[in-house]
């Protein structure tokens, strides 16, 4: 039997696709040499309940990167519908932690590790692993506490913007 040879996917095919998926909204922040810092990301998930793990995918070329190797703990915040713009704000490339944390309501845990206020839900974590992936890093990390916010719902991104999330859909019977 001949094998069908298929043409290389192309990154922008990748994209295109992957815009079809709506992923739920975090911040991940964290503290090292360079002081508190945070990042967006579109990529969390939980990986493990036993043990309790989570992971997370970094750009190699993301400015904070190479802070993940450095930093023993991060904290995972999920954001809330009205929080979008804290998704900007710590998307933006090259900012320094000051300028990101600027007019951002925030505490520093008993790590020194930036806690948004009024997150969705808080993830406090270890970094048990860092693992290559093609352009990005896939960081695991141990959850040690988690702390539910007030009721609400996360924002989602799909299709290059925010949403909230809809009505129950009604299951077959």
């Amino acid at each position: 039997m001949s094998q069908t040879k298929h043409p290389r996917l192309t990154e922008d095919a990748l994209r295109h696709g992957m815009r079809h998926v709506p992923a739920v909204v975090t911040i991940v922040t964290i503290s090292g040499s360079a002081g508190p810092e945070g990042i967006t990301i579109g990529s969390f998930v939980s990986l493990s309940l036993d043990p309790p793990l989570i992971c997370f995918n970094v750009n190699r070329a993301a400015s904070i990167h190479d802070r993940f190797a450095e930093a023993s703990r991060f904290i995972i915040h999920v954001l809330r519908e009205g929080q979008s713009h804290l998704s900007d704000r710590f998307a933006i490339p090259d900012l320094s932690g000051e300028e990101q944390f600027q007019d951002v309501d925030y505490e520093l845990d008993e790590h020194g590790t930036p806690v948004l206020s009024d997150a969705l839900v808080t993830f406090y974590c270890s970094r048990s692993d860092i693992q290559p992936g093609g352009d990005h890093s896939i960081v695991i990390g141990t959850v040690d506490r988690v702390e539910e916010g007030s009721p609400g719902r996360p924002v989602v991104y799909h299709q290059r913007a925010y949403h909230g999330v809809g009505e129950r859909v009604a299951e077959r019977a």
